[in-house]
């Protein structure tokens, strides 16, 4: 007699729940049902479940036509929700480019199909996309291309005393508490970033603004005050000395001898009697406290490792990643930008 191979009805799976209690096995419900006995024991096991038994208020395991019908509908949905992402060889592109090419986060790239409101014949939510990556849907990327945050092991945040700045600038416990809420746009972090050790003295110097998250990053050609002043001096320059003040309230830095001259960067280029900004200094050893600033500070990174000479770059090259950071969907903002959030509330840029 052949044996049927079409999937299983809901019916049938009556039927084996009737047969199991009347005492019947596998083999003898295969036959009856007119299927392949693996076919049966494929499904029995898939709706196995427990129930007390009253007799003995015992556990007993017993097969569900009702859990076999759910498992057996969530697997078909997988399995064409998996063949239509692809089929879908456009949204596989434009995935794929996001990430190889333009380092974003599988989330970013969420956030771009919506607010650009573009269509695919694939919608799928962020823990969908990350299972169709770790399952090789994508043909040219895997996990270790995204950027993503989650995984990274979160350094603890070690008890260590509060040593004596090397500064005698302000100290970031004088600093006003309504800075702390995010409130105002004005207040910056700022940071450097170095390139690979013993291979030339070009750095980064990386500038965050902790409302919006607007990005500043500016290449020196090496690792001193002096072109700190400079990066300050620029944008006094290209800004006013008014408009510098109502940009750069306060830039908070933390102990390295490049943010050393504090009395330098926070006079004016001209006007010697009203200081263009103000200082404060981060507690030794608690870079936690420019979160803002290390949290961008590994932005720039997925273009430039660790490791990475600065010798052959230019500040055209750190402008296109400025602009880039600049325009990344942000979770914190619900997919809008950094850009997007200080013209909504600040109709200019700084000058890049």
């Amino acid at each position: 007699m052949g044996k049927k191979y079409n999937q299983m009805t809901r019916y049938e799976r009556m039927k084996i729940e009737a047969y199991l209690e009347a005492g019947l096995n596998g083999r003898q419900i295969a036959q009856k049902l007119n299927r392949n006995p693996s076919t049966i024991y494929k499904e029995i096991k898939r709706g196995q479940t427990t129930r007390l038994n009253s007799k003995n208020w015992k556990d007993e395991v017993i097969y569900s036509s009702d859990l076999g019908d759910i498992k057996h509908t969530e697997a078909k949905r997988r399995c064409g929700a998996k063949k239509k992402i692809k089929d879908d060889k456009r949204f596989i592109r434009f995935v794929e480019k996001k990430i190889v090419k333009e380092h974003f986060s599988p989330a970013a790239i969420l956030y771009t199909i919506k607010e650009k409101n573009l269509t695919f014949k694939t919608d799928v939510c962020l823990t969908t996309l990350y299972n169709y990556i770790k399952a090789g849907v994508f043909p040219n990327i895997s996990m270790v291309d995204c950027p993503n945050r989650k995984s990274e092991k979160k350094q603890k945040k070690k008890k260590v005393q509060v040593q004596k700045r090397l500064s005698k600038g302000t100290g970031i416990d004088e600093r006003p508490d309504d800075i702390d809420t995010r409130d105002e746009f004005g207040h910056w972090e700022m940071d450097s970033v170095i390139g690979k050790k013993k291979e030339g003295k070009k750095a980064i110097i990386v500038l965050t603004e902790r409302k919006t998250r607007m990005e500043i990053v500016r290449l020196v050609k090496d690792h001193t005050s002096a072109e700190v002043l400079r990066v300050l001096n620029k944008l006094e320059r290209d800004l006013g000395e008014k408009k510098f003040r109502e940009t750069f309230k306060s830039i908070t830095v933390d102990n390295g001898t490049e943010f050393s001259d504090w009395e330098g960067m926070e006079k004016s280029r001209r006007n010697k009697h009203i200081p263009r900004t103000k200082i404060y200094y981060c507690h030794a050893y608690r870079s936690w406290e420019r979160g803002s600033n290390e949290n961008q500070n590994k932005m720039i990174r997925r273009w430039h490792p660790k490791g990475t000479s600065f010798d052959g770059l230019t500040q055209a090259d750190l402008s296109k990643i400025e602009t880039w950071m600049n325009d990344y969907p942000r979770k914190m903002f619900n997919g809008k930008s950094a850009l997007c959030m200080v013209q909504q509330e600040y109709p200019w840029r700084v000058a890049m």
